[in-house]
């Protein structure tokens, strides 16, 4: 998606959701609503990178089964869950930031070190074996895929 379809899509969003809140009631389907942004988020970002789901769960080593509930917004996960999921599609920060956003896992901030660590990772292009040696090798808790206790 190029920045000017990225703003727009946005802008779409955060005045569709102002439209709804004008309204009488608070909106009952606000789960569904949610899931519906996160599913076509992910399915615009497959078609995007050309990649199929179950290769990017793979890449961000994540349970076959919960990490399609991610993408399809059935679940929600961590937030390193998806931070793996950017790590694996190679995003940069502007596509990880929104896709922290639009799964309300809260952005990114330079100024909290773990988070800057993993800025520093995306800015560089690192995959998530990279990404988890730099973390150790700065002091910091690598992302975690869940699986520490399997």
């Amino acid at each position: 998606m190029s920045s000017a379809e990225d703003s727009r899509k946005r802008a779409l969003d955060t005045i569709q959701m102002q439209e709804v809140l004008k309204g009488d009631s608070f909106p009952e389907d606000w789960e569904e609503y949610l899931n519906d942004d996160i599913r076509s988020f992910f399915d615009t970002l497959l078609q995007e990178t050309g990649m199929k789901k179950s290769e990017v769960i793979r890449r961000a080593n994540l349970s076959r089964v919960y990490g399609y509930q991610l993408m399809e917004g059935r679940r929600k996960g961590r937030r390193d869950y998806y931070l793996l999921i950017a790590l694996a599609m190679s995003l940069d920060l502007k596509t990880t930031q929104r896709m922290l956003s639009v799964t309300q896992c809260g952005s990114l901030h330079p100024l909290i070190k773990r988070d800057a660590a993993v800025i520093f990772a995306i800015n560089h292009g690192y995959d998530i074996e990279k990404t988890y040696s730099f973390m150790l090798s700065v002091g910091l808790p690598p992302l975690d895929d869940g699986t520490e206790g399997e």
